[in-house]
Formats: structure tokens, C-alpha cells, sequence
């Protein structure tokens, strides 16, 4: 397995912390819908909230989107643009219709998208990380797509299975 994305986090205070360099995160969409929102889904319970979510769910920054056709999760940022050229009847009526897989088809919202499986299977590993909150977690994208999250009990171990699973040429530091 190769490492292609990572984020890093922290135990700050009984709860974790993005803490790449810069604060810069590379999986994003992502790192906002885990740290911000995933209280709301711990809250409803994970099989509840992926049936009440079979539509989408749309929160303040981050939405969620099923593609059920293709079996996709779409976690994008919401779409907010003053531009002009962005201001067609198309883009109009597919903002009004909800229809923000189409936006991100189109490259008009960053996104992160996965198979409905990684969701699900993501969901589960991080309520587990948020349950144990061990002093360090890993959230990466590996070389065939799948995302997951790995906890760590110190920094040098995070960073040694980072260094064993990152080409040279992709380390993000």
C-alpha cells in the first residue's frame, strides 16, 4: 500500500486536531466533514444517519451527496460564487434542484468522493478513534483510492508508517 493524501492529527484536549504544517489540509473536504460534523452523526448513530442520508445532507460548509447510480459518496464545500460566468440558467437551476454532484462534475465545488463502502467503512473506523481518542491518528487516501483512518499511540510511529508507505516523491511535508 501506498500512501497518496494524508492528514495528520492530535489529541488536543480530549478531541482531535488537524496539524500538517501551515494547517494546511490535504484531504480537506474531508478533515471538515470528520472534525466538524461528525458530532451530529454520533449523535443520530451511524446506521441511522446513513439511512436518514440516503438523499444528501447538507451542512453549514460541507454537503454530502449519494450518487446512487454509480454507488459514490460526494463530500464537497457548499457552493458559494459572486463570479459572473458562473451565473448561467444551468448552474442556476442545478443549484436550486440540489444537484451539487453535477457541480462537481462540472469542477464548479472541490470534493472528495469514495465508494459508498469506504464511507460507510470510514465512518465506523472514525467513531471508533473518536471513542479510544488515542494521542495521535493518521486519515489517508492509499493508492487504490480507499480512505481510512489508523490511530497511533506516538508521533514517531505515525511518522515511521508515513515514511514506509509514501513514495519519496509524494511525502506532504
Amino acid at each position: 500500500m501506498i500512501i497518496k493524501k494524508y492528514d495528520k492529527y492530535k489529541n488536543n484536549h480530549y478531541r482531535l486536531v488537524t496539524y500538517n504544517k501551515k494547517g494546511f489540509c490535504y484531504l480537506y473536504n474531508l478533515n471538515m466533514f470528520l472534525s466538524s460534523h461528525f458530532g451530529y452523526v454520533k449523535r443520530k448513530g451511524i446506521l441511522t444517519f446513513i439511512k436518514e442520508c440516503s438523499l444528501g445532507i447538507r451542512f453549514e460548509w460541507i454537503n454530502v451527496d449519494i450518487d446512487h447510480e454509480n454507488d459514490l459518496v460526494y463530500i464537497n464545500e457548499s457552493y458559494e460564487s459572486n463570479d459572473p460566468k458562473f451565473d448561467t440558467p444551468e448552474i442556476n437551476t442545478l443549484i436550486e434542484a440540489d444537484n451539487f454532484i453535477a457541480l462537481c462534475k462540472m469542477g464548479l465545488v472541490d470534493y472528495t468522493v469514495m465508494t459508498k463502502d469506504n464511507f460507510t467503512h470510514l465512518l465506523f473506523a472514525w467513531d471508533k478513534i473518536i471513542d479510544t481518542l488515542p494521542p495521535f491518528a493518521l486519515l489517508y487516501q492509499d493508492d487504490q483510492g480507499w480512505y481510512d483512518v489508523l490511530p497511533f499511540d506516538t508521533q514517531e510511529t505515525m511518522e515511521k508508517f508515513i515514511a514506509d508507505h509514501t513514495a519519496i516523491e509524494d511525502i506532504h511535508e
